[in-house]
């Protein structure tokens, strides 16, 4: 397998630092320059000093040049999910738009897209579905090369294509450089069983990011009720469960005072879906399923330390009144909205959503087991982000592979920094603390194998837990144990029968 470096986003961290120069020095910065790789210790210039636009570096350039080519006018079909779920929030546009709107996002797409296809002599075409993954599979069961790219969520292209065998082992693509700064290699490292590449997250898309778990605080109540400075808590290391189940129980509030909390009359202490437990037992330190040194998955969902957390997030979830339970994302954006919950916990494209609330807020990662824990960790929702794959029935991979390279390189100056830019412009982030604080999320992501897989419904199975209410984690996972283990081995023979 090609040499995967230290697991970062060290594009996306240097894109972030160098928009925030003018105002603010991160301990993030001196993160990205501990490792003393090639493509994270080259230098990063802005083009006119002024500009804020990112460049690959020359040293990159070295390390992977820019190949020639002439596709003589090939045509690349990416199919692609648009399923309007949040009102359409989810279906960020991000490999092809028709044309220029004025908008920076839009019209970084386009130059981005349009260059390459200028470059290479290739026309690239978006076709928009509901459920790719149908379409795919209908595909490439008839044998047709109909498609040739895949935009599709995480959860459904790896527990549904992946498994049958009906995507490419990018690992095998020599056009794409997946050691190159512009993948997310951390997904790389956590996905890749039996050492098999089959989905791409990295600069070319945005839609890899959408999931990316993170909270928010309503800074009026934060003041109202006196509390502490929570980016204080976070850099200190005291940021734990603990700590969210003190604050969300001083926040709770039954404003109607008849005696009952309800969703909608009631002021929370937090707001999460019943997944929420699964993401706070992640940030605690355990995963449903990890990666042995032969690059095999085998479960850990039931362990010593996962029972004694799970027990203290159902508390968290589910002890007094503290949680406003929905499923609804824009019931659950809408109460952050209207003031009447301290703190959200959300994807980054629900957290999107916010961007036109009158008060501020401010963003931090989800809380530690204790303060023994020595980092924060974050990871991502597999059945929100998208990622890119390649059809096992796709003609010419290596072509294909060319431009999606060529379209991940270009990405690095042109979607890439327009999106942080973008995030920043319409206050996503409100303040240079959030900022520093959306360095740490990003550098601390990591990716459960046994959610994105969602062995016999191992992940369906923590949302059940959490909504039905169980208290014996280890006695609720055992009646399902032979049905995951089942469909893990079944993955492990498939993958196993890859090229």
């Amino acid at each position: 397998m090609k040499k995967i470096y230290k697991n970062k986003f060290i594009v996306l961290i240097l894109i972030l630092q160098i928009v925030l120069c003018s105002v603010f020095i991160s301990c993030g910065e001196n993160k990205a320059n501990e490792t003393k790789t090639p493509d994270n210790n080259a230098d990063v210039n802005n083009a006119d000093g002024n500009s804020g636009e990112l460049n690959v570096p020359e040293a990159v350039d070295e390390l992977y040049p820019y190949p020639e080519h002439d596709f003589k006018n090939e045509i690349i079909n990416i199919l692609s999910r648009r399923d309007g779920w949040a009102d359409g929030s989810q279906d960020l546009e991000d490999l092809f738009v028709e044309s220029m709107t004025g908008e920076v996002f839009n019209d970084a797409v386009y130059d981005r897209t349009k260059k390459v296809e200028e470059k290479y002599n290739v026309e690239i075409k978006m076709i928009y579905i509901a459920d790719p993954t149908a379409t795919i599979t209908k595909s490439i069961k008839a044998d047709n090369d109909e498609y040739q790219l895949i935009q599709e969520k995480l959860m459904f292209m790896s527990s549904s294509l992946a498994t049958q065998n009906y995507l490419i082992n990018l690992e095998n693509i020599g056009s794409i450089n997946l050691d190159a700064p512009w993948y997310n290699r951390n997904a790389i490292k956590d996905m890749s069983i039996n050492n098999k590449v089959t989905a791409l997250g990295g600069d070319m898309t945005i839609n890899d990011k959408s999931g990316v778990i993170m909270a928010v605080f309503n800074k009026k109540m934060l003041e109202d009720y006196a509390l502490e400075n929570l980016y204080t808590t976070v850099r200190d290391g005291k940021w734990t469960l603990d700590k969210l189940y003190e604050l969300i129980m001083q926040t709770t509030v039954d404003l109607n005072g008849d005696g009952k909390y309800t969703f909608k009359d009631d002021q929370w202490g937090l707001v999460c879906e019943d997944y929420g437990g699964w993401m706070l037992a992640i940030a605690s330190g355990n995963r449903l399923a990890a990666l042995d040194g032969n690059g095999m998955p085998y479960m850990t969902a039931v362990t010593e330390k996962s029972v004694s957390d799970y027990d203290k997030i159902m508390k968290i979830m589910y002890e007094k009144q503290g949680r406003a339970e929905t499923g609804d994302d824009e019931a659950h954006v809408r109460i952050f909205l209207e003031n009447r919950c301290f703190i959200s916990i959300d994807m980054m494209s629900n957290i999107a959503m916010l961007r036109g609330m009158d008060e501020d807020f401010g963003i931090i990662p989800l809380p530690k087991q204790d303060v023994n824990q020595k980092d924060y960790i974050t990871t991502i929702s597999p059945w929100q982000s998208r990622f890119i794959a390649m059809p096992s029935t796709c003609g010419n991979p290596e072509m294909v592979g060319a431009v999606v390279d060529a379209m991940s390189r270009e990405s690095v100056n042109t979607i890439a920094p327009a999106y942080y830019n973008n995030l920043l412009n319409q206050k996503i982030a409100r303040d240079e603390e959030s900022i520093e604080m959306i360095q740490q999320i990003f550098d601390s992501i990591i990716y459960d194998i046994g959610s994105v897989f969602n062995w016999g419904g191992i992940w369906d199975l923590q949302h059940s837990f959490f909504s039905t209410k169980q208290q014996d984690y280890a006695g609720y996972y055992e009646k399902y144990v032979g049905k995951v283990e089942a469909a893990l081995e079944k993955t492990i023979e498939t993958m196993q029968q890859f090229d």
